[in-house]
């Protein structure tokens, strides 16, 4: 356990949680185990766009469908686009980004796109979890030197580069799941802009002709003919 690469994480959150606006773009690889046992990798892009304190969009696409969230400081917007279907939800929200990810998680079990990283040490068992934590050297992430860490919880074993420029972002990160045999992985390479110009429009939501609205509650309330928002991760 070593405390430098304890302390890394608690820099780098800080520093993300001190950013008053960003956008970050995102490629992810995020293993599905087959009954066979293998694991197959799913591709995602997710485009993040972050105006503190009241302000975010999130589009995420792949796998032939596109899906965003829009956050206009009191209204929360969940949409998705698949197979030539629109549809969307729209729910009154809390005034803050921390609050909204919070209430969205526990009411709708809806999890906004890349938000772990940014709330590392705010929970003070974050580092209690931690079984082993360990620097491993520099590397290059797209072009950029980054510091390399190792880290082990229980069932998880995870990897994280960090720049090692003067703002400490988040380079890749790299999370194995440890409980199965196949040990699937979820890994994550970022691309940032600390200082973004958003156009008007960013952050509100307008849907698209022919877009159909449907109510956004819990997964253990949908029926299995009705199509309802939540639980998407």
């Amino acid at each position: 356990m070593q405390q430098g690469a304890v302390d890394a994480l608690t820099k780098m959150s800080r520093y993300l949680r001190s950013l008053k606006r960003f956008h970050v773009d995102a490629d992810t690889v995020t293993d599905a185990v087959l009954s066979t046992g293998q694991n197959i990798g799913f591709l995602h892009h997710t485009a993040l766009s972050v105006q503190r304190p009241d302000k975010v969009r999130a589009v995420v696409s792949g796998q032939a469908r596109h899906r965003g969230f829009v956050y206009d400081g009191k209204t929360f917007t969940l949409y998705e686009q698949s197979q030539g279907k629109r549809f969307y939800s729209q729910v009154g929200a809390p005034p803050t980004i921390d609050a909204l990810i919070r209430d969205i998680d526990e009411k709708y079990q809806v999890g906004m796109p890349l938000a772990d990283l940014f709330y590392w040490g705010m929970d003070p068992d974050d580092a209690a979890q931690l079984r082993s934590a360990l620097f491993i050297g520099l590397d290059r992430v797209g072009g950029e030197w980054c510091n390399h860490y190792a880290y082990q919880q229980p069932d998880v074993d995870w990897e994280l580069w960090i720049s090692a420029g003067s703002r400490p972002l988040p380079c890749r990160f790299v999370i194995t799941d440890t409980s199965q045999p196949s040990r699937p992985r979820h890994s994550v390479n970022y691309r940032w802009n600390v200082n973004p110009t958003f156009p008007a429009g960013t952050f509100t939501y307008t849907a698209p002709a022919g877009a159909q609205r449907i109510e956004m509650r819990p997964p253990s309330a949908a029926t299995q003919d009705e199509p309802v928002a939540g639980g998407q991760r």
